[in-house]
């Protein structure tokens, strides 16, 4: 019976021993459930939070969208507008420009340099290139207002024979730019025009209107010398009708800078006249112009132009007589004296058939040179047969041939120049 109660007794404790263990493994594997459990419930909150976030953009968005749209009747207004008024930048807008460029050129002639020693026949190789390119922007700003703006963009060579230089083309050309015009005109009562800006003053009309551009491939020499005036001012134009006469008449007053076109830095200015009077329906005009002034030094110079323009059928004759006079120029070092320029010239224009036109021109031109013990003058004598062939009304096929006679006041340089072109002239 002892036995029994001493095996039972073992027995007991075997069994109890085995539970506490089996107890101990099932809490441990709860509490691994449990960390496992957090966890998911940790990353379902960030979801949570991230979604949250997201929703909370949305609202924001829509509430962005909602004030937009309270816009939309305000938009479709500015829309109306925009349709009822201007098309954009364009609108009255022109862009475009002049090129010429020269498929032959070339000069022979014989030259006495500057020391007075004679020379050899000289001539340069012909060449063709790129002479003037200019691009223009011009635009209606308003029913009175107007812009025009033009770049010139310009080649040399150093190939146009002149008095002291040899005959010769550079090897290499040079080429520059420069504003050329540069204006705002407003349109007044009573037919009147107000410019100002930066422009060609109506001095000689075939410089002023670029007549020569059109009908000319080189201008004659020394007279756009003679006849160039580049300047910034105001210009009042109006033309006045009468029974039997057409009276156009510009008022300019200008820089008169003849440094620079586009500053002055003193009060002197130049007040330029300038008339055209029409007489038999435009077919006979007379030109005058008259201007005192100069840069830095108040009523120190006069310049005048007298001249015509006649048209009858398909012939058109031009003549300008052209005097200018600056006093107390600097000759060299402290010597002064005045200085002038002045000459004239003569063309005919004839209109073989709408595609052949001819042209011939004369022109004498002699003006001050300074940097010697004494005022110079350099005298030019030109004579220019032109051949052109339109083979659109605004691109033309030229032919030049030019007779240039020049020489220096004191006998010291002078030069006899042959010089034949071959150019094309567009407009687009």
């Amino acid at each position: 019976m002892l036995k029994f109660n001493i095996l039972l007794l073992v027995l007991c404790g075997f069994l109890v021993f085995s539970a506490g263990s089996v107890w101990a493994d099932d809490v441990s594997d709860l509490k691994e459930q449990v960390k496992a459990l957090q966890e998911t419930i940790n990353n379902q909150q960030k979801t949570i939070e991230s979604l949250s976030s997201k929703v909370q953009a949305v609202e924001i968005k829509q509430q962005s969208q909602a004030a937009e749209i309270k816009k939309v009747p305000e938009l479709a207004k500015a829309v109306d507008a925009i349709k009822e008024g201007p098309a954009g930048m364009m609108e009255g807008a022109s862009v475009g420009g002049h090129l010429k460029l020269y498929m032959f050129d070339a000069s022979e002639g014989i030259v006495r340099g500057a020391n007075g020693e004679n020379k050899d026949a000289q001539h340069n190789d012909s060449s063709a290139g790129i002479h003037h390119l200019y691009l223009y922007f011009n635009k209606e700003l308003s029913d009175i207002l107007k812009l025009d703006v033009a770049m010139d963009n310009s080649v040399s060579a150093a190939a146009t024979p002149s008095i002291g230089s040899d005959i010769a083309r550079t090897s290499s050309a040079s080429s520059s730019t420069v504003i050329h015009t540069a204006s705002i005109t407003a349109l007044l009562p009573k037919g009147a025009e107000l410019k100002t800006g930066v422009f060609n003053p109506m001095f000689s009309e075939e410089y002023a209107k670029e007549t020569w551009w059109h009908e000319q491939y080189h201008q004659n020499q020394g007279l756009s010398y003679l006849e160039s005036w580049h300047d910034s001012g105001i210009e009042l134009y109006k033309n006045f009708d009468f029974e039997k006469l057409s009276l156009p008449v510009y008022v300019s007053l200008l820089n008169g800078n003849s440094s620079s076109r586009y500053a002055d830095n003193n009060n002197s200015k130049t007040l330029l006249l300038h008339i055209a009077p029409e007489l038999f329906h435009t077919q006979l005009r007379l030109l005058g112009s008259v201007a005192f002034g100069n840069w830095g030094n108040p009523d120190s110079s006069f310049q005048s132009v007298a001249g015509f323009d006649w048209k009858h059928e398909k012939l058109n004759i031009t003549s300008e007589y052209i005097y200018r006079k600056w006093d107390d120029l600097v000759v060299t070092g402290s010597k002064h004296a005045d200085g002038k320029r002045e000459g004239y010239y003569a063309r005919a224009l004839y209109n073989i058939t709408p595609e052949w036109v001819g042209l011939l021109k004369y022109s004498h031109a002699e003006f001050y040179k300074t940097g010697s013990s004494t005022m110079l003058s350099d005298n030019y004598d030109t004579t220019t047969l032109g051949l052109n062939y339109n083979l659109t009304p605004s691109s033309t096929i030229m032919g030049d041939y030019s007779l240039i006679n020049g020489e220096r006041s004191n006998s010291s340089a002078s030069i006899r120049a042959n010089r034949y072109t071959i150019g094309w002239r567009t407009t687009f």
